[in-house]
């Protein structure tokens, strides 16, 4: 989870009815029935449990108990750290943030002619192609191979939105749907990238908090922060830093954990740059971050208590270290910092852990860590 979602996670809890539970509402009721029958009558009465006048009130406890969940739930949903679905939706509305819709993934592909021809060679916009008859990709504009030229690439786009036509690897939509004289052979030159699903409350909600500061060119942190999630949902945590005077330097990792390919790197690039989210003054590099190698090599230990649990520690620890991988490269600028492992190994249920690697280290505020190689071994059971 993001800094920003932590923040709006942190926020105060807060009801409309007081916190009002269910047995409230049910004591509430039965005490005040029995206070107005003495009341009237002079005398007092014992509500048992199959007494009609104590079924009744339960009932009526219950709906005005469902009553007042929906007036809690009504000022809630006016709150960013509750609302969801089109309730988010609303209050984005108020500072001119809307849902992201899906978007198609894309990617280019090289059309290669059997030979050399005398005249050009046409690839209509909307040629498709396809690795197995389930996905497919068209031709966002048209392309020709000019005369005495074999071969000519151009971008397709998936023709289903969302994520479904991503991770396509290079090589693999090697099937013309749509023939073409003189085409003996199609293929997508780079893996398929940028598909995503419509928008998550998550993504929104973030998007949300940032808004104000987009309001402005005034080229705060913030401001470009927004712009380059707003590209894309599947973006993570994102670095601006201004190395000299007038420069603006972008780095940002996926929510994997993993650095941006080239197409994202180039819509992210388009994003920022578009006039009134840019100042006229300052000079926008989007880039990978620098990468920082370490390798993971640790020793655990169980104690004999918990021998009974022993496997299902072992499973946990295997987990714990794949959580702290991702923890480790999910932020640009993060230390490599082997107490995080150390932490969540005893989380998970280990004694101790010897740690060998990686060693304490500080990376550049450009920079993110990415683990070449695991060493995980369970040293056994040993006395508390």
């Amino acid at each position: 989870m993001s800094d920003i979602l932590n923040t709006i996670d942190n926020l105060p809890d807060i009801s409309f009815i007081d916190g009002l539970t269910l047995e409230n509402i049910q004591s509430q009721m039965l005490s005040d029935f029995v206070a107005k029958y003495q009341e009237i009558t002079g005398k007092k009465i014992q509500l048992s449990k199959s007494d009609p006048n104590r079924i009744i009130m339960l009932g009526c406890a219950q709906l005005i108990y469902q009553g007042l969940q929906n007036i809690d739930k009504g000022g809630k949903m006016n709150f960013l750290k509750y609302a969801y679905d089109d309730y988010l939706e609303n209050m984005g509305a108020l500072k001119k943030v809307t849902r992201n819709p899906a978007k198609f993934a894309q990617v280019p592909v090289k059309f290669t002619l059997s030979g050399k021809r005398e005249a050009a060679t046409s690839i209509p916009q909307g040629t498709r192609v396809t690795a197995a008859y389930e996905v497919y990709f068209a031709t966002i504009e048209y392309a020709e191979i000019p005369p005495g030229e074999t071969e000519v690439t151009v971008m397709a786009e998936c023709t289903e939105a969302g994520t479904i036509g991503n991770d396509f690897a290079a090589g693999e939509l090697t099937t013309l749907v749509d023939p073409i004289g003189f085409i003996s052979k199609v293929e997508n030159t780079q893996k398929s990238t940028g598909g995503t699903e419509v928008e998550s409350d998550q993504n929104m909600a973030e998007r949300i908090y940032l808004a104000p500061s987009s309001y402005s060119t005034a080229g705060p942190d913030d401001a470009y922060e927004y712009w380059v999630k707003d590209s894309n949902p599947f973006i993570g945590d994102v670095k601006i830093t201004s190395p000299t005077p007038g420069l603006v330097d972008i780095r940002f990792v996926m929510t994997d954990g993993t650095v941006p390919d080239d197409t994202t790197i180039a819509a992210v690039t388009a994003a920022v740059n578009q006039r009134g989210k840019r100042p006229l003054t300052d000079q926008v590099q989007v880039k990978r971050p620098e990468i920082e190698e370490y390798e993971i090599d640790v020793t655990y230990y169980i104690n004999t208590s918990d021998s009974n649990a022993a496997t299902a520690i072992q499973a946990q620890a295997e987990t714990a270290v794949e959580d702290y991988k991702l923890w480790q490269a999910s932020k640009v600028g993060r230390d490599i910092n082997p107490d995080e492992l150390i932490a969540r190994l005893n989380d998970a249920g280990a004694k101790r852990a010897e740690v060998r690697a990686p060693a304490f280290r500080v990376i550049g505020e450009t920079a993110k860590a990415q683990c070449t190689g695991v060493n995980i071994i369970y040293g056994g059971l040993e006395n508390d």
